[in-house]
């Protein structure tokens, strides 16, 4: 599978990124096109940092945009091909959804400051014309260093990461870390563009058969720390994706079936990864049960006291740390007609790069949809997965 890895040991911002996928072989006069038709002027040079040699990407720009419906326009007007138009959508839709967050207001009513010069969408423009150019399977990462200290802004002083790129950060859960600058080294658009592009973020390169190696050098040079975003273009096993979650576990001899399915709904509704209750023989002969919980590092005390309380457990055991290997998973609203009328549902959808694994209807959608129609359970699911497999064919046609 043919793979983009991204290794943020300095951070990232727009240009970076649009640096590093020129030197990773994107056609320089697709994505100055893609500059040009936003109202920018493109500038490619080569650049040192630290004596590595990277590229650096240079806007121009003489006017500015001032809210989301204005910088939608400007991008419908542009050369971006339908993909990567809809890419370019997301990551405005992410920076606007973030200052409305820190600023408590509608993202149709953020009013852009940083990051409202024009340069800015022609960043994005280009990253996007330059991916399409590349056409990856997939898209990686490492975990991004973000900097520290504070950085000026049009509101004063701000802490880093900036409020906007915390809220990216924390919305797509994107692994992070401060330093090794005390310094911004991870700008908004920088997040946001990584945010919307990256499958899969991980802890360290994944086994890979490297085609061509690329950096994309920032605006400034330091002495220690070298403001450059490096980039692999290589062949990788089709990739499972990793997480890290803990195991819980505890043994109960005195807890009801009714107590235990009730404990099952509440773990999930807190979060729990999954459940399971496993008949077992105490000591001494007696019937219990081994309840084992699947959790993410975050929730695990929360949890964690939810199983105490609900089962009056005096400890559990917690296995932390443990690596899970996953599919990805994207989730999609499908529509089938079904006992006379229209009905929308939730399917999940598995892939092992470009191979499409699995199409399952969520469950709940299943059950409401069968309780308003009257038709049977597994009617409804198989309908809802047909309708699912036939969108998923549309979206990746062999």
């Amino acid at each position: 599978m043919k793979a983009l890895l991204f290794d943020p040991f300095s951070g990232a911002s727009g240009d970076m990124i649009m640096g590093c996928l020129l030197d990773l072989g994107a056609d320089p006069s697709a994505v100055d096109e893609a500059v040009q038709s936003v109202g920018c002027r493109l500038e490619i040079a080569p650049a040192t940092r630290g004596h590595l040699r990277a590229t650096r990407a240079i806007v121009r720009a003489d006017r500015r945009f001032h809210t989301l419906a204005e910088a939608c326009s400007i991008l419908e007007e542009s050369s971006l091909g339908p993909a990567a138009l809809s890419r370019a959508r997301g990551i405005l839709d992410a920076l606007a959804a973030a200052e409305g967050r820190v600023h408590a207001v509608e993202k149709e009513e953020v009013h852009f400051h940083e990051i409202g010069a024009l340069d800015a969408l022609a960043d994005i423009a280009g990253c996007c014309a330059a991916l399409e150019n590349l056409k990856p399977e997939r898209v990686l990462s490492l975990p991004v260093f973000v900097g520290g200290g504070t950085v000026r802004s049009a509101h004063g002083l701000l802490p880093v990461p900036a409020p906007a790129t915390m809220e990216i950060l924390s919305a797509r859960s994107i692994p992070w870390q401060g330093g090794p600058a005390a310094r911004e080294l991870l700008t908004p658009t920088g997040a946001a563009i990584l945010a919307n592009v990256v499958d899969d973020f991980l802890e360290a390169f994944p086994q890979v058969r490297a085609s061509r190696v690329g950096y994309g050098a920032g605006s400034w040079e330091g002495e220690e720390v070298h403001n450059l975003l490096r980039g692999v273009v290589g062949t990788v096993r089709h990739h499972l994706g990793t997480d890290r979650v803990s195991l819980l576990e505890t043994n109960v001899d005195d807890v009801t079936g009714e107590v235990l399915g009730n404990l099952v709904d509440l773990l999930m509704q807190d979060g729990a990864l999954d459940v399971s209750v496993i008949p077992a023989v105490m000591k001494k002969g007696r019937s219990g049960s081994l309840i084992r919980v699947i959790v993410r590092e975050d929730d695990l005390e929360r949890i964690s006291l939810r199983v105490m309380r609900e089962t009056g457990s005096l400890g559990l055991r917690i296995f932390p740390v443990m690596h899970r290997l996953v599919a990805g998973r994207r989730g999609m609203l499908v529509k089938a007609t079904l006992g006379g009328a229209v009905h929308e549902a939730k399917v999940k959808v598995s892939f092992l790069g470009q191979e499409v694994l699995n199409v399952k209807p969520e469950f709940e959608d299943c059950k409401r949809i069968a309780s308003a129609t009257g038709l049977p359970l597994k009617e409804v699911a198989r309908a809802l997965a047909e309708e699912g497999w036939r969108q998923v064919g549309e979206d990746h046609p062999s």
